[in-house]
């Protein structure tokens, strides 16, 4: 597979987990900063911001959705990550099934009637969209280096958003909504409550973290992303040994996590190290160099 083919299909699994998983922070975050009269609501903001890695210090709710909807051509916010999902998209349209492309233009569609000053609407309709657009994915895509490629890029993504969701810690600022609202920004609760286990902080970043039956845990994407470069690694012929080491020392350390508050602190704050190492790793392996080229008589 073209170098420039496997970039594209990386980050367009990325781009399109970013922005779910920011449409669902949002509409959590949105709707708690909004109720919840008791807690200071621009320190609210300003946490949730500087843990989303958005430049600015909103004041209030609105301020905080303007900013994390950001503009275009920045694909940290959710606007920039739909934006680039499309670029991304264009770029390899001639590998993807015709309805995923399709689907991803409707979802880009989207953004032009989005709704700042109520944004739970504008929210759920990006989330429909994506949902469309994974499920035809699933079902339509076949089973080659690109679907390999995505996949790894949508969990290496999950990973960074869990973490970033993590080290928030929402309890601190709301003690009795916090991990409740934690576990519906990542759609967890349902799966969480299954277990039957007290609603308490701890337990609750011991689920995402250490989960077997919860695919978007800790533990679930690290394993997917490690299955998937070894899948890439099969078809290329190429080593991955150096680029697994971060995911692969991350999963084993959440394997045998013990009873210690602090060892979980350092496990979430490690994952985003982890995910930026592996990211860099498959770039410099997989994916076209950067740089001009010179050429000679």
């Amino acid at each position: 597979m073209l170098s420039r083919l496997a970039e594209s299909s990386f980050w367009l699994g990325r781009y399109l987990e970013r922005a779910e998983g920011m449409s669902r922070l949002l509409i959590e975050f949105h709707q708690l900063l909004i109720q919840d009269s008791r807690t200071h609501v621009k320190r609210g903001c300003t946490l949730i911001s500087h843990g989303l890695g958005l430049e600015g210090e909103p004041k209030n709710a609105r301020e905080l959705v303007e900013l994390a909807y950001g503009e275009p051509l920045n694909p940290g916010t959710l606007l920039g990550s739909i934006h680039s999902a499309r670029s991304n998209a264009r770029l390899i349209r001639d590998i993807l099934p015709s309805d995923f492309y399709e689907a991803i233009n409707h979802l880009n569609a989207t953004t032009e009637e989005f709704n700042v000053s109520a944004p739970g609407r504008s929210l759920r309709v990006i989330l429909d969209r994506l949902a469309v657009s994974n499920g035809i994915f699933e079902w339509l895509a076949p089973v080659d280096e690109s679907a390999h490629y995505l996949t790894l890029g949508r969990s290496l993504e999950r990973m960074d958003l869990m973490s970033r969701l993590l080290s928030l810690k929402l309890e601190n600022e709301w003690r009795d909504q916090g991990p409740a609202t934690t576990l519906r920004s990542v759609g967890a609760l349902n799966t969480y409550l299954r277990e039957r286990v007290p609603l308490t902080s701890q337990s609750v970043q011991r689920f995402l973290v250490q989960s077997e039956t919860f695919p978007r845990s800790l533990a679930e994407c690290a394993k997917r992303a490690d299955v998937e470069l070894r899948e890439i690694a099969t078809m290329t012929q190429l080593r991955v040994d150096d680029i697994l080491r971060p995911i692969g020392m991350l999963e084993s350390q959440i394997k045998y996590l013990t009873d210690d508050g602090q060892e979980l602190e350092k496990i979430i704050f490690q994952t985003s190290f982890a995910v930026a190492q592996a990211t860099q790793g498959i770039g410099l392996r997989f994916f076209r160099p950067i740089g001009s080229i010179v050429w000679s008589n």
